[in-house]
């Protein structure tokens, strides 16, 4: 019965830590080299650029499982989280640079 529970447990686990999209993941405040801020929270996204503000949408991308999909004025862009890291591109695949990187605001 022990090794029942414990194997529930671990399935339990494993299911969560899945559950948690490219989308959920970039939620929080992000800062680039140029001072650019991004904001992720829920389905919404915003973004600071020297005092203007434009806000748009993120959800999980259906074709990429490890990107999410953005929509901010009317474009489509790509953003990938990996650790403290996001980075936005334009096609799936394509190199960020650092004007596209950001990092996690703690």
């Amino acid at each position: 019965m022990k090794k029942i529970l414990i194997l529930l447990t671990l399935l339990i686990t494993f299911a969560a830590a899945c559950s948690n999209g490219p989308a959920k993941q970039a939620e929080g405040k992000w800062k680039n080299s140029e001072g650019q801020e991004l904001t992720v929270k829920d389905d919404k996204l915003k973004v600071n650029i020297e005092g203007s503000t434009v806000e748009g949408t993120i959800k999980d991308d259906e074709d990429h499982k490890d990107l999410a999909k953005i929509k901010l004025v009317g474009e489509t862009a790509y953003v990938k989280v990996k650790d403290d890291t996001l980075t936005v591109t334009e096609e799936p695949g394509e190199a960020a640079d650092d004007e596209t990187t950001f990092t996690r605001v703690k």
